[in-house]
């Protein structure tokens, strides 16, 4: 079996990550040969060489869609593709046509992250519900259902996503924040890990640290901190300004997750929108009690008071209590530690993930 994994995205983002992934578990895999076919200013093109992995790229200049669907036919035809695997929409755009000349017994599978609405389109029911589609992949139960309406269930498979439980459980706290950024030892950290972009909400996080602030004593030391960067990080700036938190909310950037997420207290998402992001998983296995909101598959891992909290979207108020309530409660914060990285360690690690895939794609034959 010859797969070829296809992304249109520049960026490294959880799609193209948790892709080459799985490309990496299942590199010893005799009975699969996979490719990457990614834009040449990829990040992903960058490590696929450095790794030494087996990768095509293709030209992002303004006929970036038409010299997708080139590259898709001619590598399809040169290596003998059998499975076509889907990573992103525009690149499912481009291989729909790009199979209309090619043979007919290659399978096309595409992988959706994210349960953004699917906008009531014709060409989106089109795109969607194309016969030529043999299984869409999905990352959480929520996933699934954004197809529905247009999609037999039929052709719809959850397959979970997993992470190196192992390296996260050996993270330990360095204090790098507390050193950067001059906190008090006993300063409680309440952090994000996200793209400063709509669909992270971080308005959402902003107006929740404010509330915590105006819910504990003057002589509790909390801060709040955001790992990530995007377009909107002025608006956010501003924002967290204009709400007093100029001395108390934090912007680190881009950073090593690893390095900082056990440094947290709380790990707290606010999301409007998410297929299941590997944070939680991350958390998890960091030991790192988690709140969010009831985004996308979040309440697939998550049980209130169990393996954390959750929140309705925007709900600052049960957001800022649930807060409150891991910090203030040492015997809950354990509880949730420990069903939390069981949760993880049983349900996604990387062993577990190398086998659904395994398993999924000899299904195909």
């Amino acid at each position: 079996m010859k797969i070829l994994n296809v992304t249109s995205m520049s960026e490294f983002r959880g799609g193209d990550s948790q892709m080459y992934t799985i490309y990496k578990l299942l590199a010893d895999k005799t009975d699969l040969k996979q490719y990457i076919l990614c834009p040449d200013n990829a990040v992903l093109a960058a490590i696929c060489k450095n790794d030494n992995a087996i990768f095509f790229t293709y030209k992002t200049n303004r006929f970036k869609l038409f010299s997708l669907i080139l590259a898709i036919i001619k590598i399809c035809k040169k290596e003998s593709i059998t499975v076509l695997h889907i990573h992103d929409s525009s690149s499912l755009t481009a291989a729909l046509i790009a199979l209309k000349f090619l043979n007919k017994s290659i399978t096309l599978i595409f992988s959706r992250k994210r349960n953004n609405k699917i906008k009531d389109k014709f060409l989106n029911r089109y795109k969607y519900s194309h016969s030529r589609i043999h299984k869409i992949i999905c990352v959480s139960k929520a996933v699934e259902a954004i197809f529905e309406k247009i999609v037999d269930k039929s052709r719809l498979i959850t397959i979970y996503d997993a992470i190196d439980v192992e390296k996260f459980a050996q993270q330990t706290n360095q204090n790098l924040l507390h050193k950067e950024f001059n906190f008090a030892p006993e300063t409680k950290i309440v952090g994000n890990i996200a793209a400063l972009t709509s669909q992270k909400d971080i308005h959402t996080f902003i107006d929740t640290a404010k509330l915590i602030k105006l819910k504990t004593n003057t002589s509790d030391s909390i801060k709040f901190i955001v790992i990530g960067d995007g377009p909107l990080k002025e608006e956010l700036l501003n924002y967290a300004i204009t709400n007093d938190l100029e001395h108390d909310l934090f912007f680190t950037g881009y950073r090593n997750t690893a390095d900082l997420l056990p440094e947290f207290n709380v790990f707290l998402l606010t999301s409007i929108t998410e297929g299941l992001p590997l944070t939680i998983y991350e958390a998890f296995a960091c030991k790192i009690p988690v709140v969010c909101t009831k985004a996308g598959g979040t309440p697939e891992v998550i049980t209130n008071g169990e393996t954390g909290f959750l929140a309705d979207l925007k709900d600052t108020e049960t957001l800022s209590n649930s807060v409150l309530k891991i910090i203030n409660n040492i015997a809950l914060q354990e509880k949730i530690k420990t069903n939390a990285f069981q949760l993880v360690n049983q349900n996604h690690n990387l062993s577990i993930l190398q086998k659904n895939y395994y398993d999924f794609y000899k299904s195909l034959n």
